[in-house]
């Protein structure tokens, strides 16, 4: 478990269109979405840039969403470390009562709002 206190981030902002599940999300166990752990919005960007160098794919990193764990946590939602070998601080952003449920609109928009986006990383 994360600390309550510590930061994550989402490649590609806090809108609630990036924190949608997409289908392969859906699918996963605990279904969720990636999040890097940990450091700041810029230390993510250049994470992901370093193992993500295709253009269309590094160009995601020129915004990411941050928001403290325990917000994320006083919504419903948790973070879970699920760390890769490419990531050591990945991390799945989840709803751990009502999984892939959980992540309807209406919640979706309520996290969105406790993101804040860095931009022109």
């Amino acid at each position: 478990m994360t600390p309550a206190g510590e930061l994550c981030h989402r490649i590609g902002g806090g809108d609630a269109t990036n924190l949608a599940l997409k289908p392969q999300e859906a699918k996963l166990n605990p279904p969720g979405i990636s999040i890097l752990i940990g450091g700041t919005a810029q230390q993510a960007a250049a994470d992901w840039r370093a193992v993500f160098r295709r253009p269309a794919t590094s160009a995601k990193a020129q915004t990411v969403g941050t928001a403290q764990i325990e917000s994320i946590r006083a919504l419903g939602f948790d973070v879970a470390p699920f760390p890769t070998p490419n990531f050591p601080n990945h991390g799945r952003l989840i709803h751990p009562t009502e999984g892939a449920a959980g992540f309807t609109p209406e919640n979706l928009q309520r996290l969105s709002q406790i993101f804040t986006d860095t931009t022109g990383l």
